[in-house]
Parts: C-alpha cells; sequence; structure tokens
C-alpha cells in the first residue's frame, strides 16, 4: 500500500500546482492578460499529463493487488488494515482537500471567462449596430467591397 500512498501524495502535489496556476490564471483572467493564459495553460497542459501518468500507475497497481481498478478509496479504506489504513486516509483526505479547492477556483474562473465572453458579445452587438445605423448586422454583398446595410464608406469600382 505504501506505493499507492505515495502515488496519492505525488497527485496531491500536482493538484496543488494545478491550485497555484489557477489562483494566477484568475489574476491574469481580471486583468485581460492573455499572454499569461496562454502560459498558463501551456503548463496545465503538463500537469494534465502527469496526473493521467499516475492514474495509470494507480490502476496497475490496484489490478496487480487483486482490486478493481475503479475501486471507490473510501471502500479500499475498509479492506487496508494496520498503519497503512491510518496513511491512505491521511493521503485521500489530501487529495479530496485539494480537489475541493481546485474546483472551488476552476468554478470561479469559469465564470470569469463567461463574464469576458459576454462582455465582449455585447461589445461586438454594439459596435454593429453603431455600423449599421441601428439596422442590424452589417451585410456585404457576395464579391463586393461595400456593406449594404449602414454605409461605412461607398466604393465604386
Amino acid at each position: 500500500m505504501k506505493y499507492l500512498i505515495d502515488l496519492l501524495e505525488k497527485e496531491t502535489n500536482v493538484y496543488n500546482n494545478y491550485l497555484d496556476l489557477a489562483v494566477k490564471k484568475k489574476k491574469a483572467l481580471i486583468e485581460n492578460d492573455f499572454d499569461t493564459i496562454e502560459l498558463i495553460t501551456e503548463e496545465e497542459k503538463n500537469l494534465s499529463t502527469k496526473v493521467l501518468a499516475l492514474e495509470a500507475a494507480r490502476i496497475e497497481f490496484l489490478r496487480e493487488q487483486g482490486f478493481a481498478a475503479n475501486i471507490h478509496i473510501n471502500d479500499l479504506i475498509e479492506q487496508v488494515k494496520g498503519d497503512s489504513k491510518v496513511q491512505l486516509e491521511t493521503s485521500a483526505a489530501n487529495l479530496r482537500d485539494v480537489l475541493r479547492n481546485c474546483k472551488k477556483f476552476h468554478d470561479s474562473n469559469l465564470s470569469l471567462l463567461k463574464q469576458s465572453s459576454n462582455y465582449i458579445n455585447h461589445m461586438i452587438k454594439v459596435f454593429s449596430t453603431s455600423l449599421t445605423g441601428g439596422k442590424g448586422p452589417a451585410i456585404y454583398s457576395k464579391g463586393a467591397n461595400r456593406i449594404e446595410s449602414g454605409r461605412i464608406a461607398d466604393v465604386q469600382g
């Protein structure tokens, strides 16, 4: 069980790194710092790769020990005896805590992204309406260089 406990602790560390990135991402979202958001996204991809590798190792270990790959941690803890049980409970609790915090930041960042998207969509509507004189979106003639509703420029060819 020591190996499984080590895997859970490594996973907790990776998710703590996710949490650190989530804090940075929230700041970048608030500041509209898209370069930082892009860098953070790349780091998140790398962390995702690490999580997948740890999950694969966990599944393999569980199978080798005769457990189902998808066994719930609580069911596994019930079957473990001695010091390993206490260590497994502690590791599982730590992982749950960090995952709960990651979810909070994810939900918060998702909300910020939605607000930003709604604002951008609103501004697009405002600008397109002002360009067309309130007549709806501008319509471009096929193959032409002019706008048919709400003229910006009169282009003659």
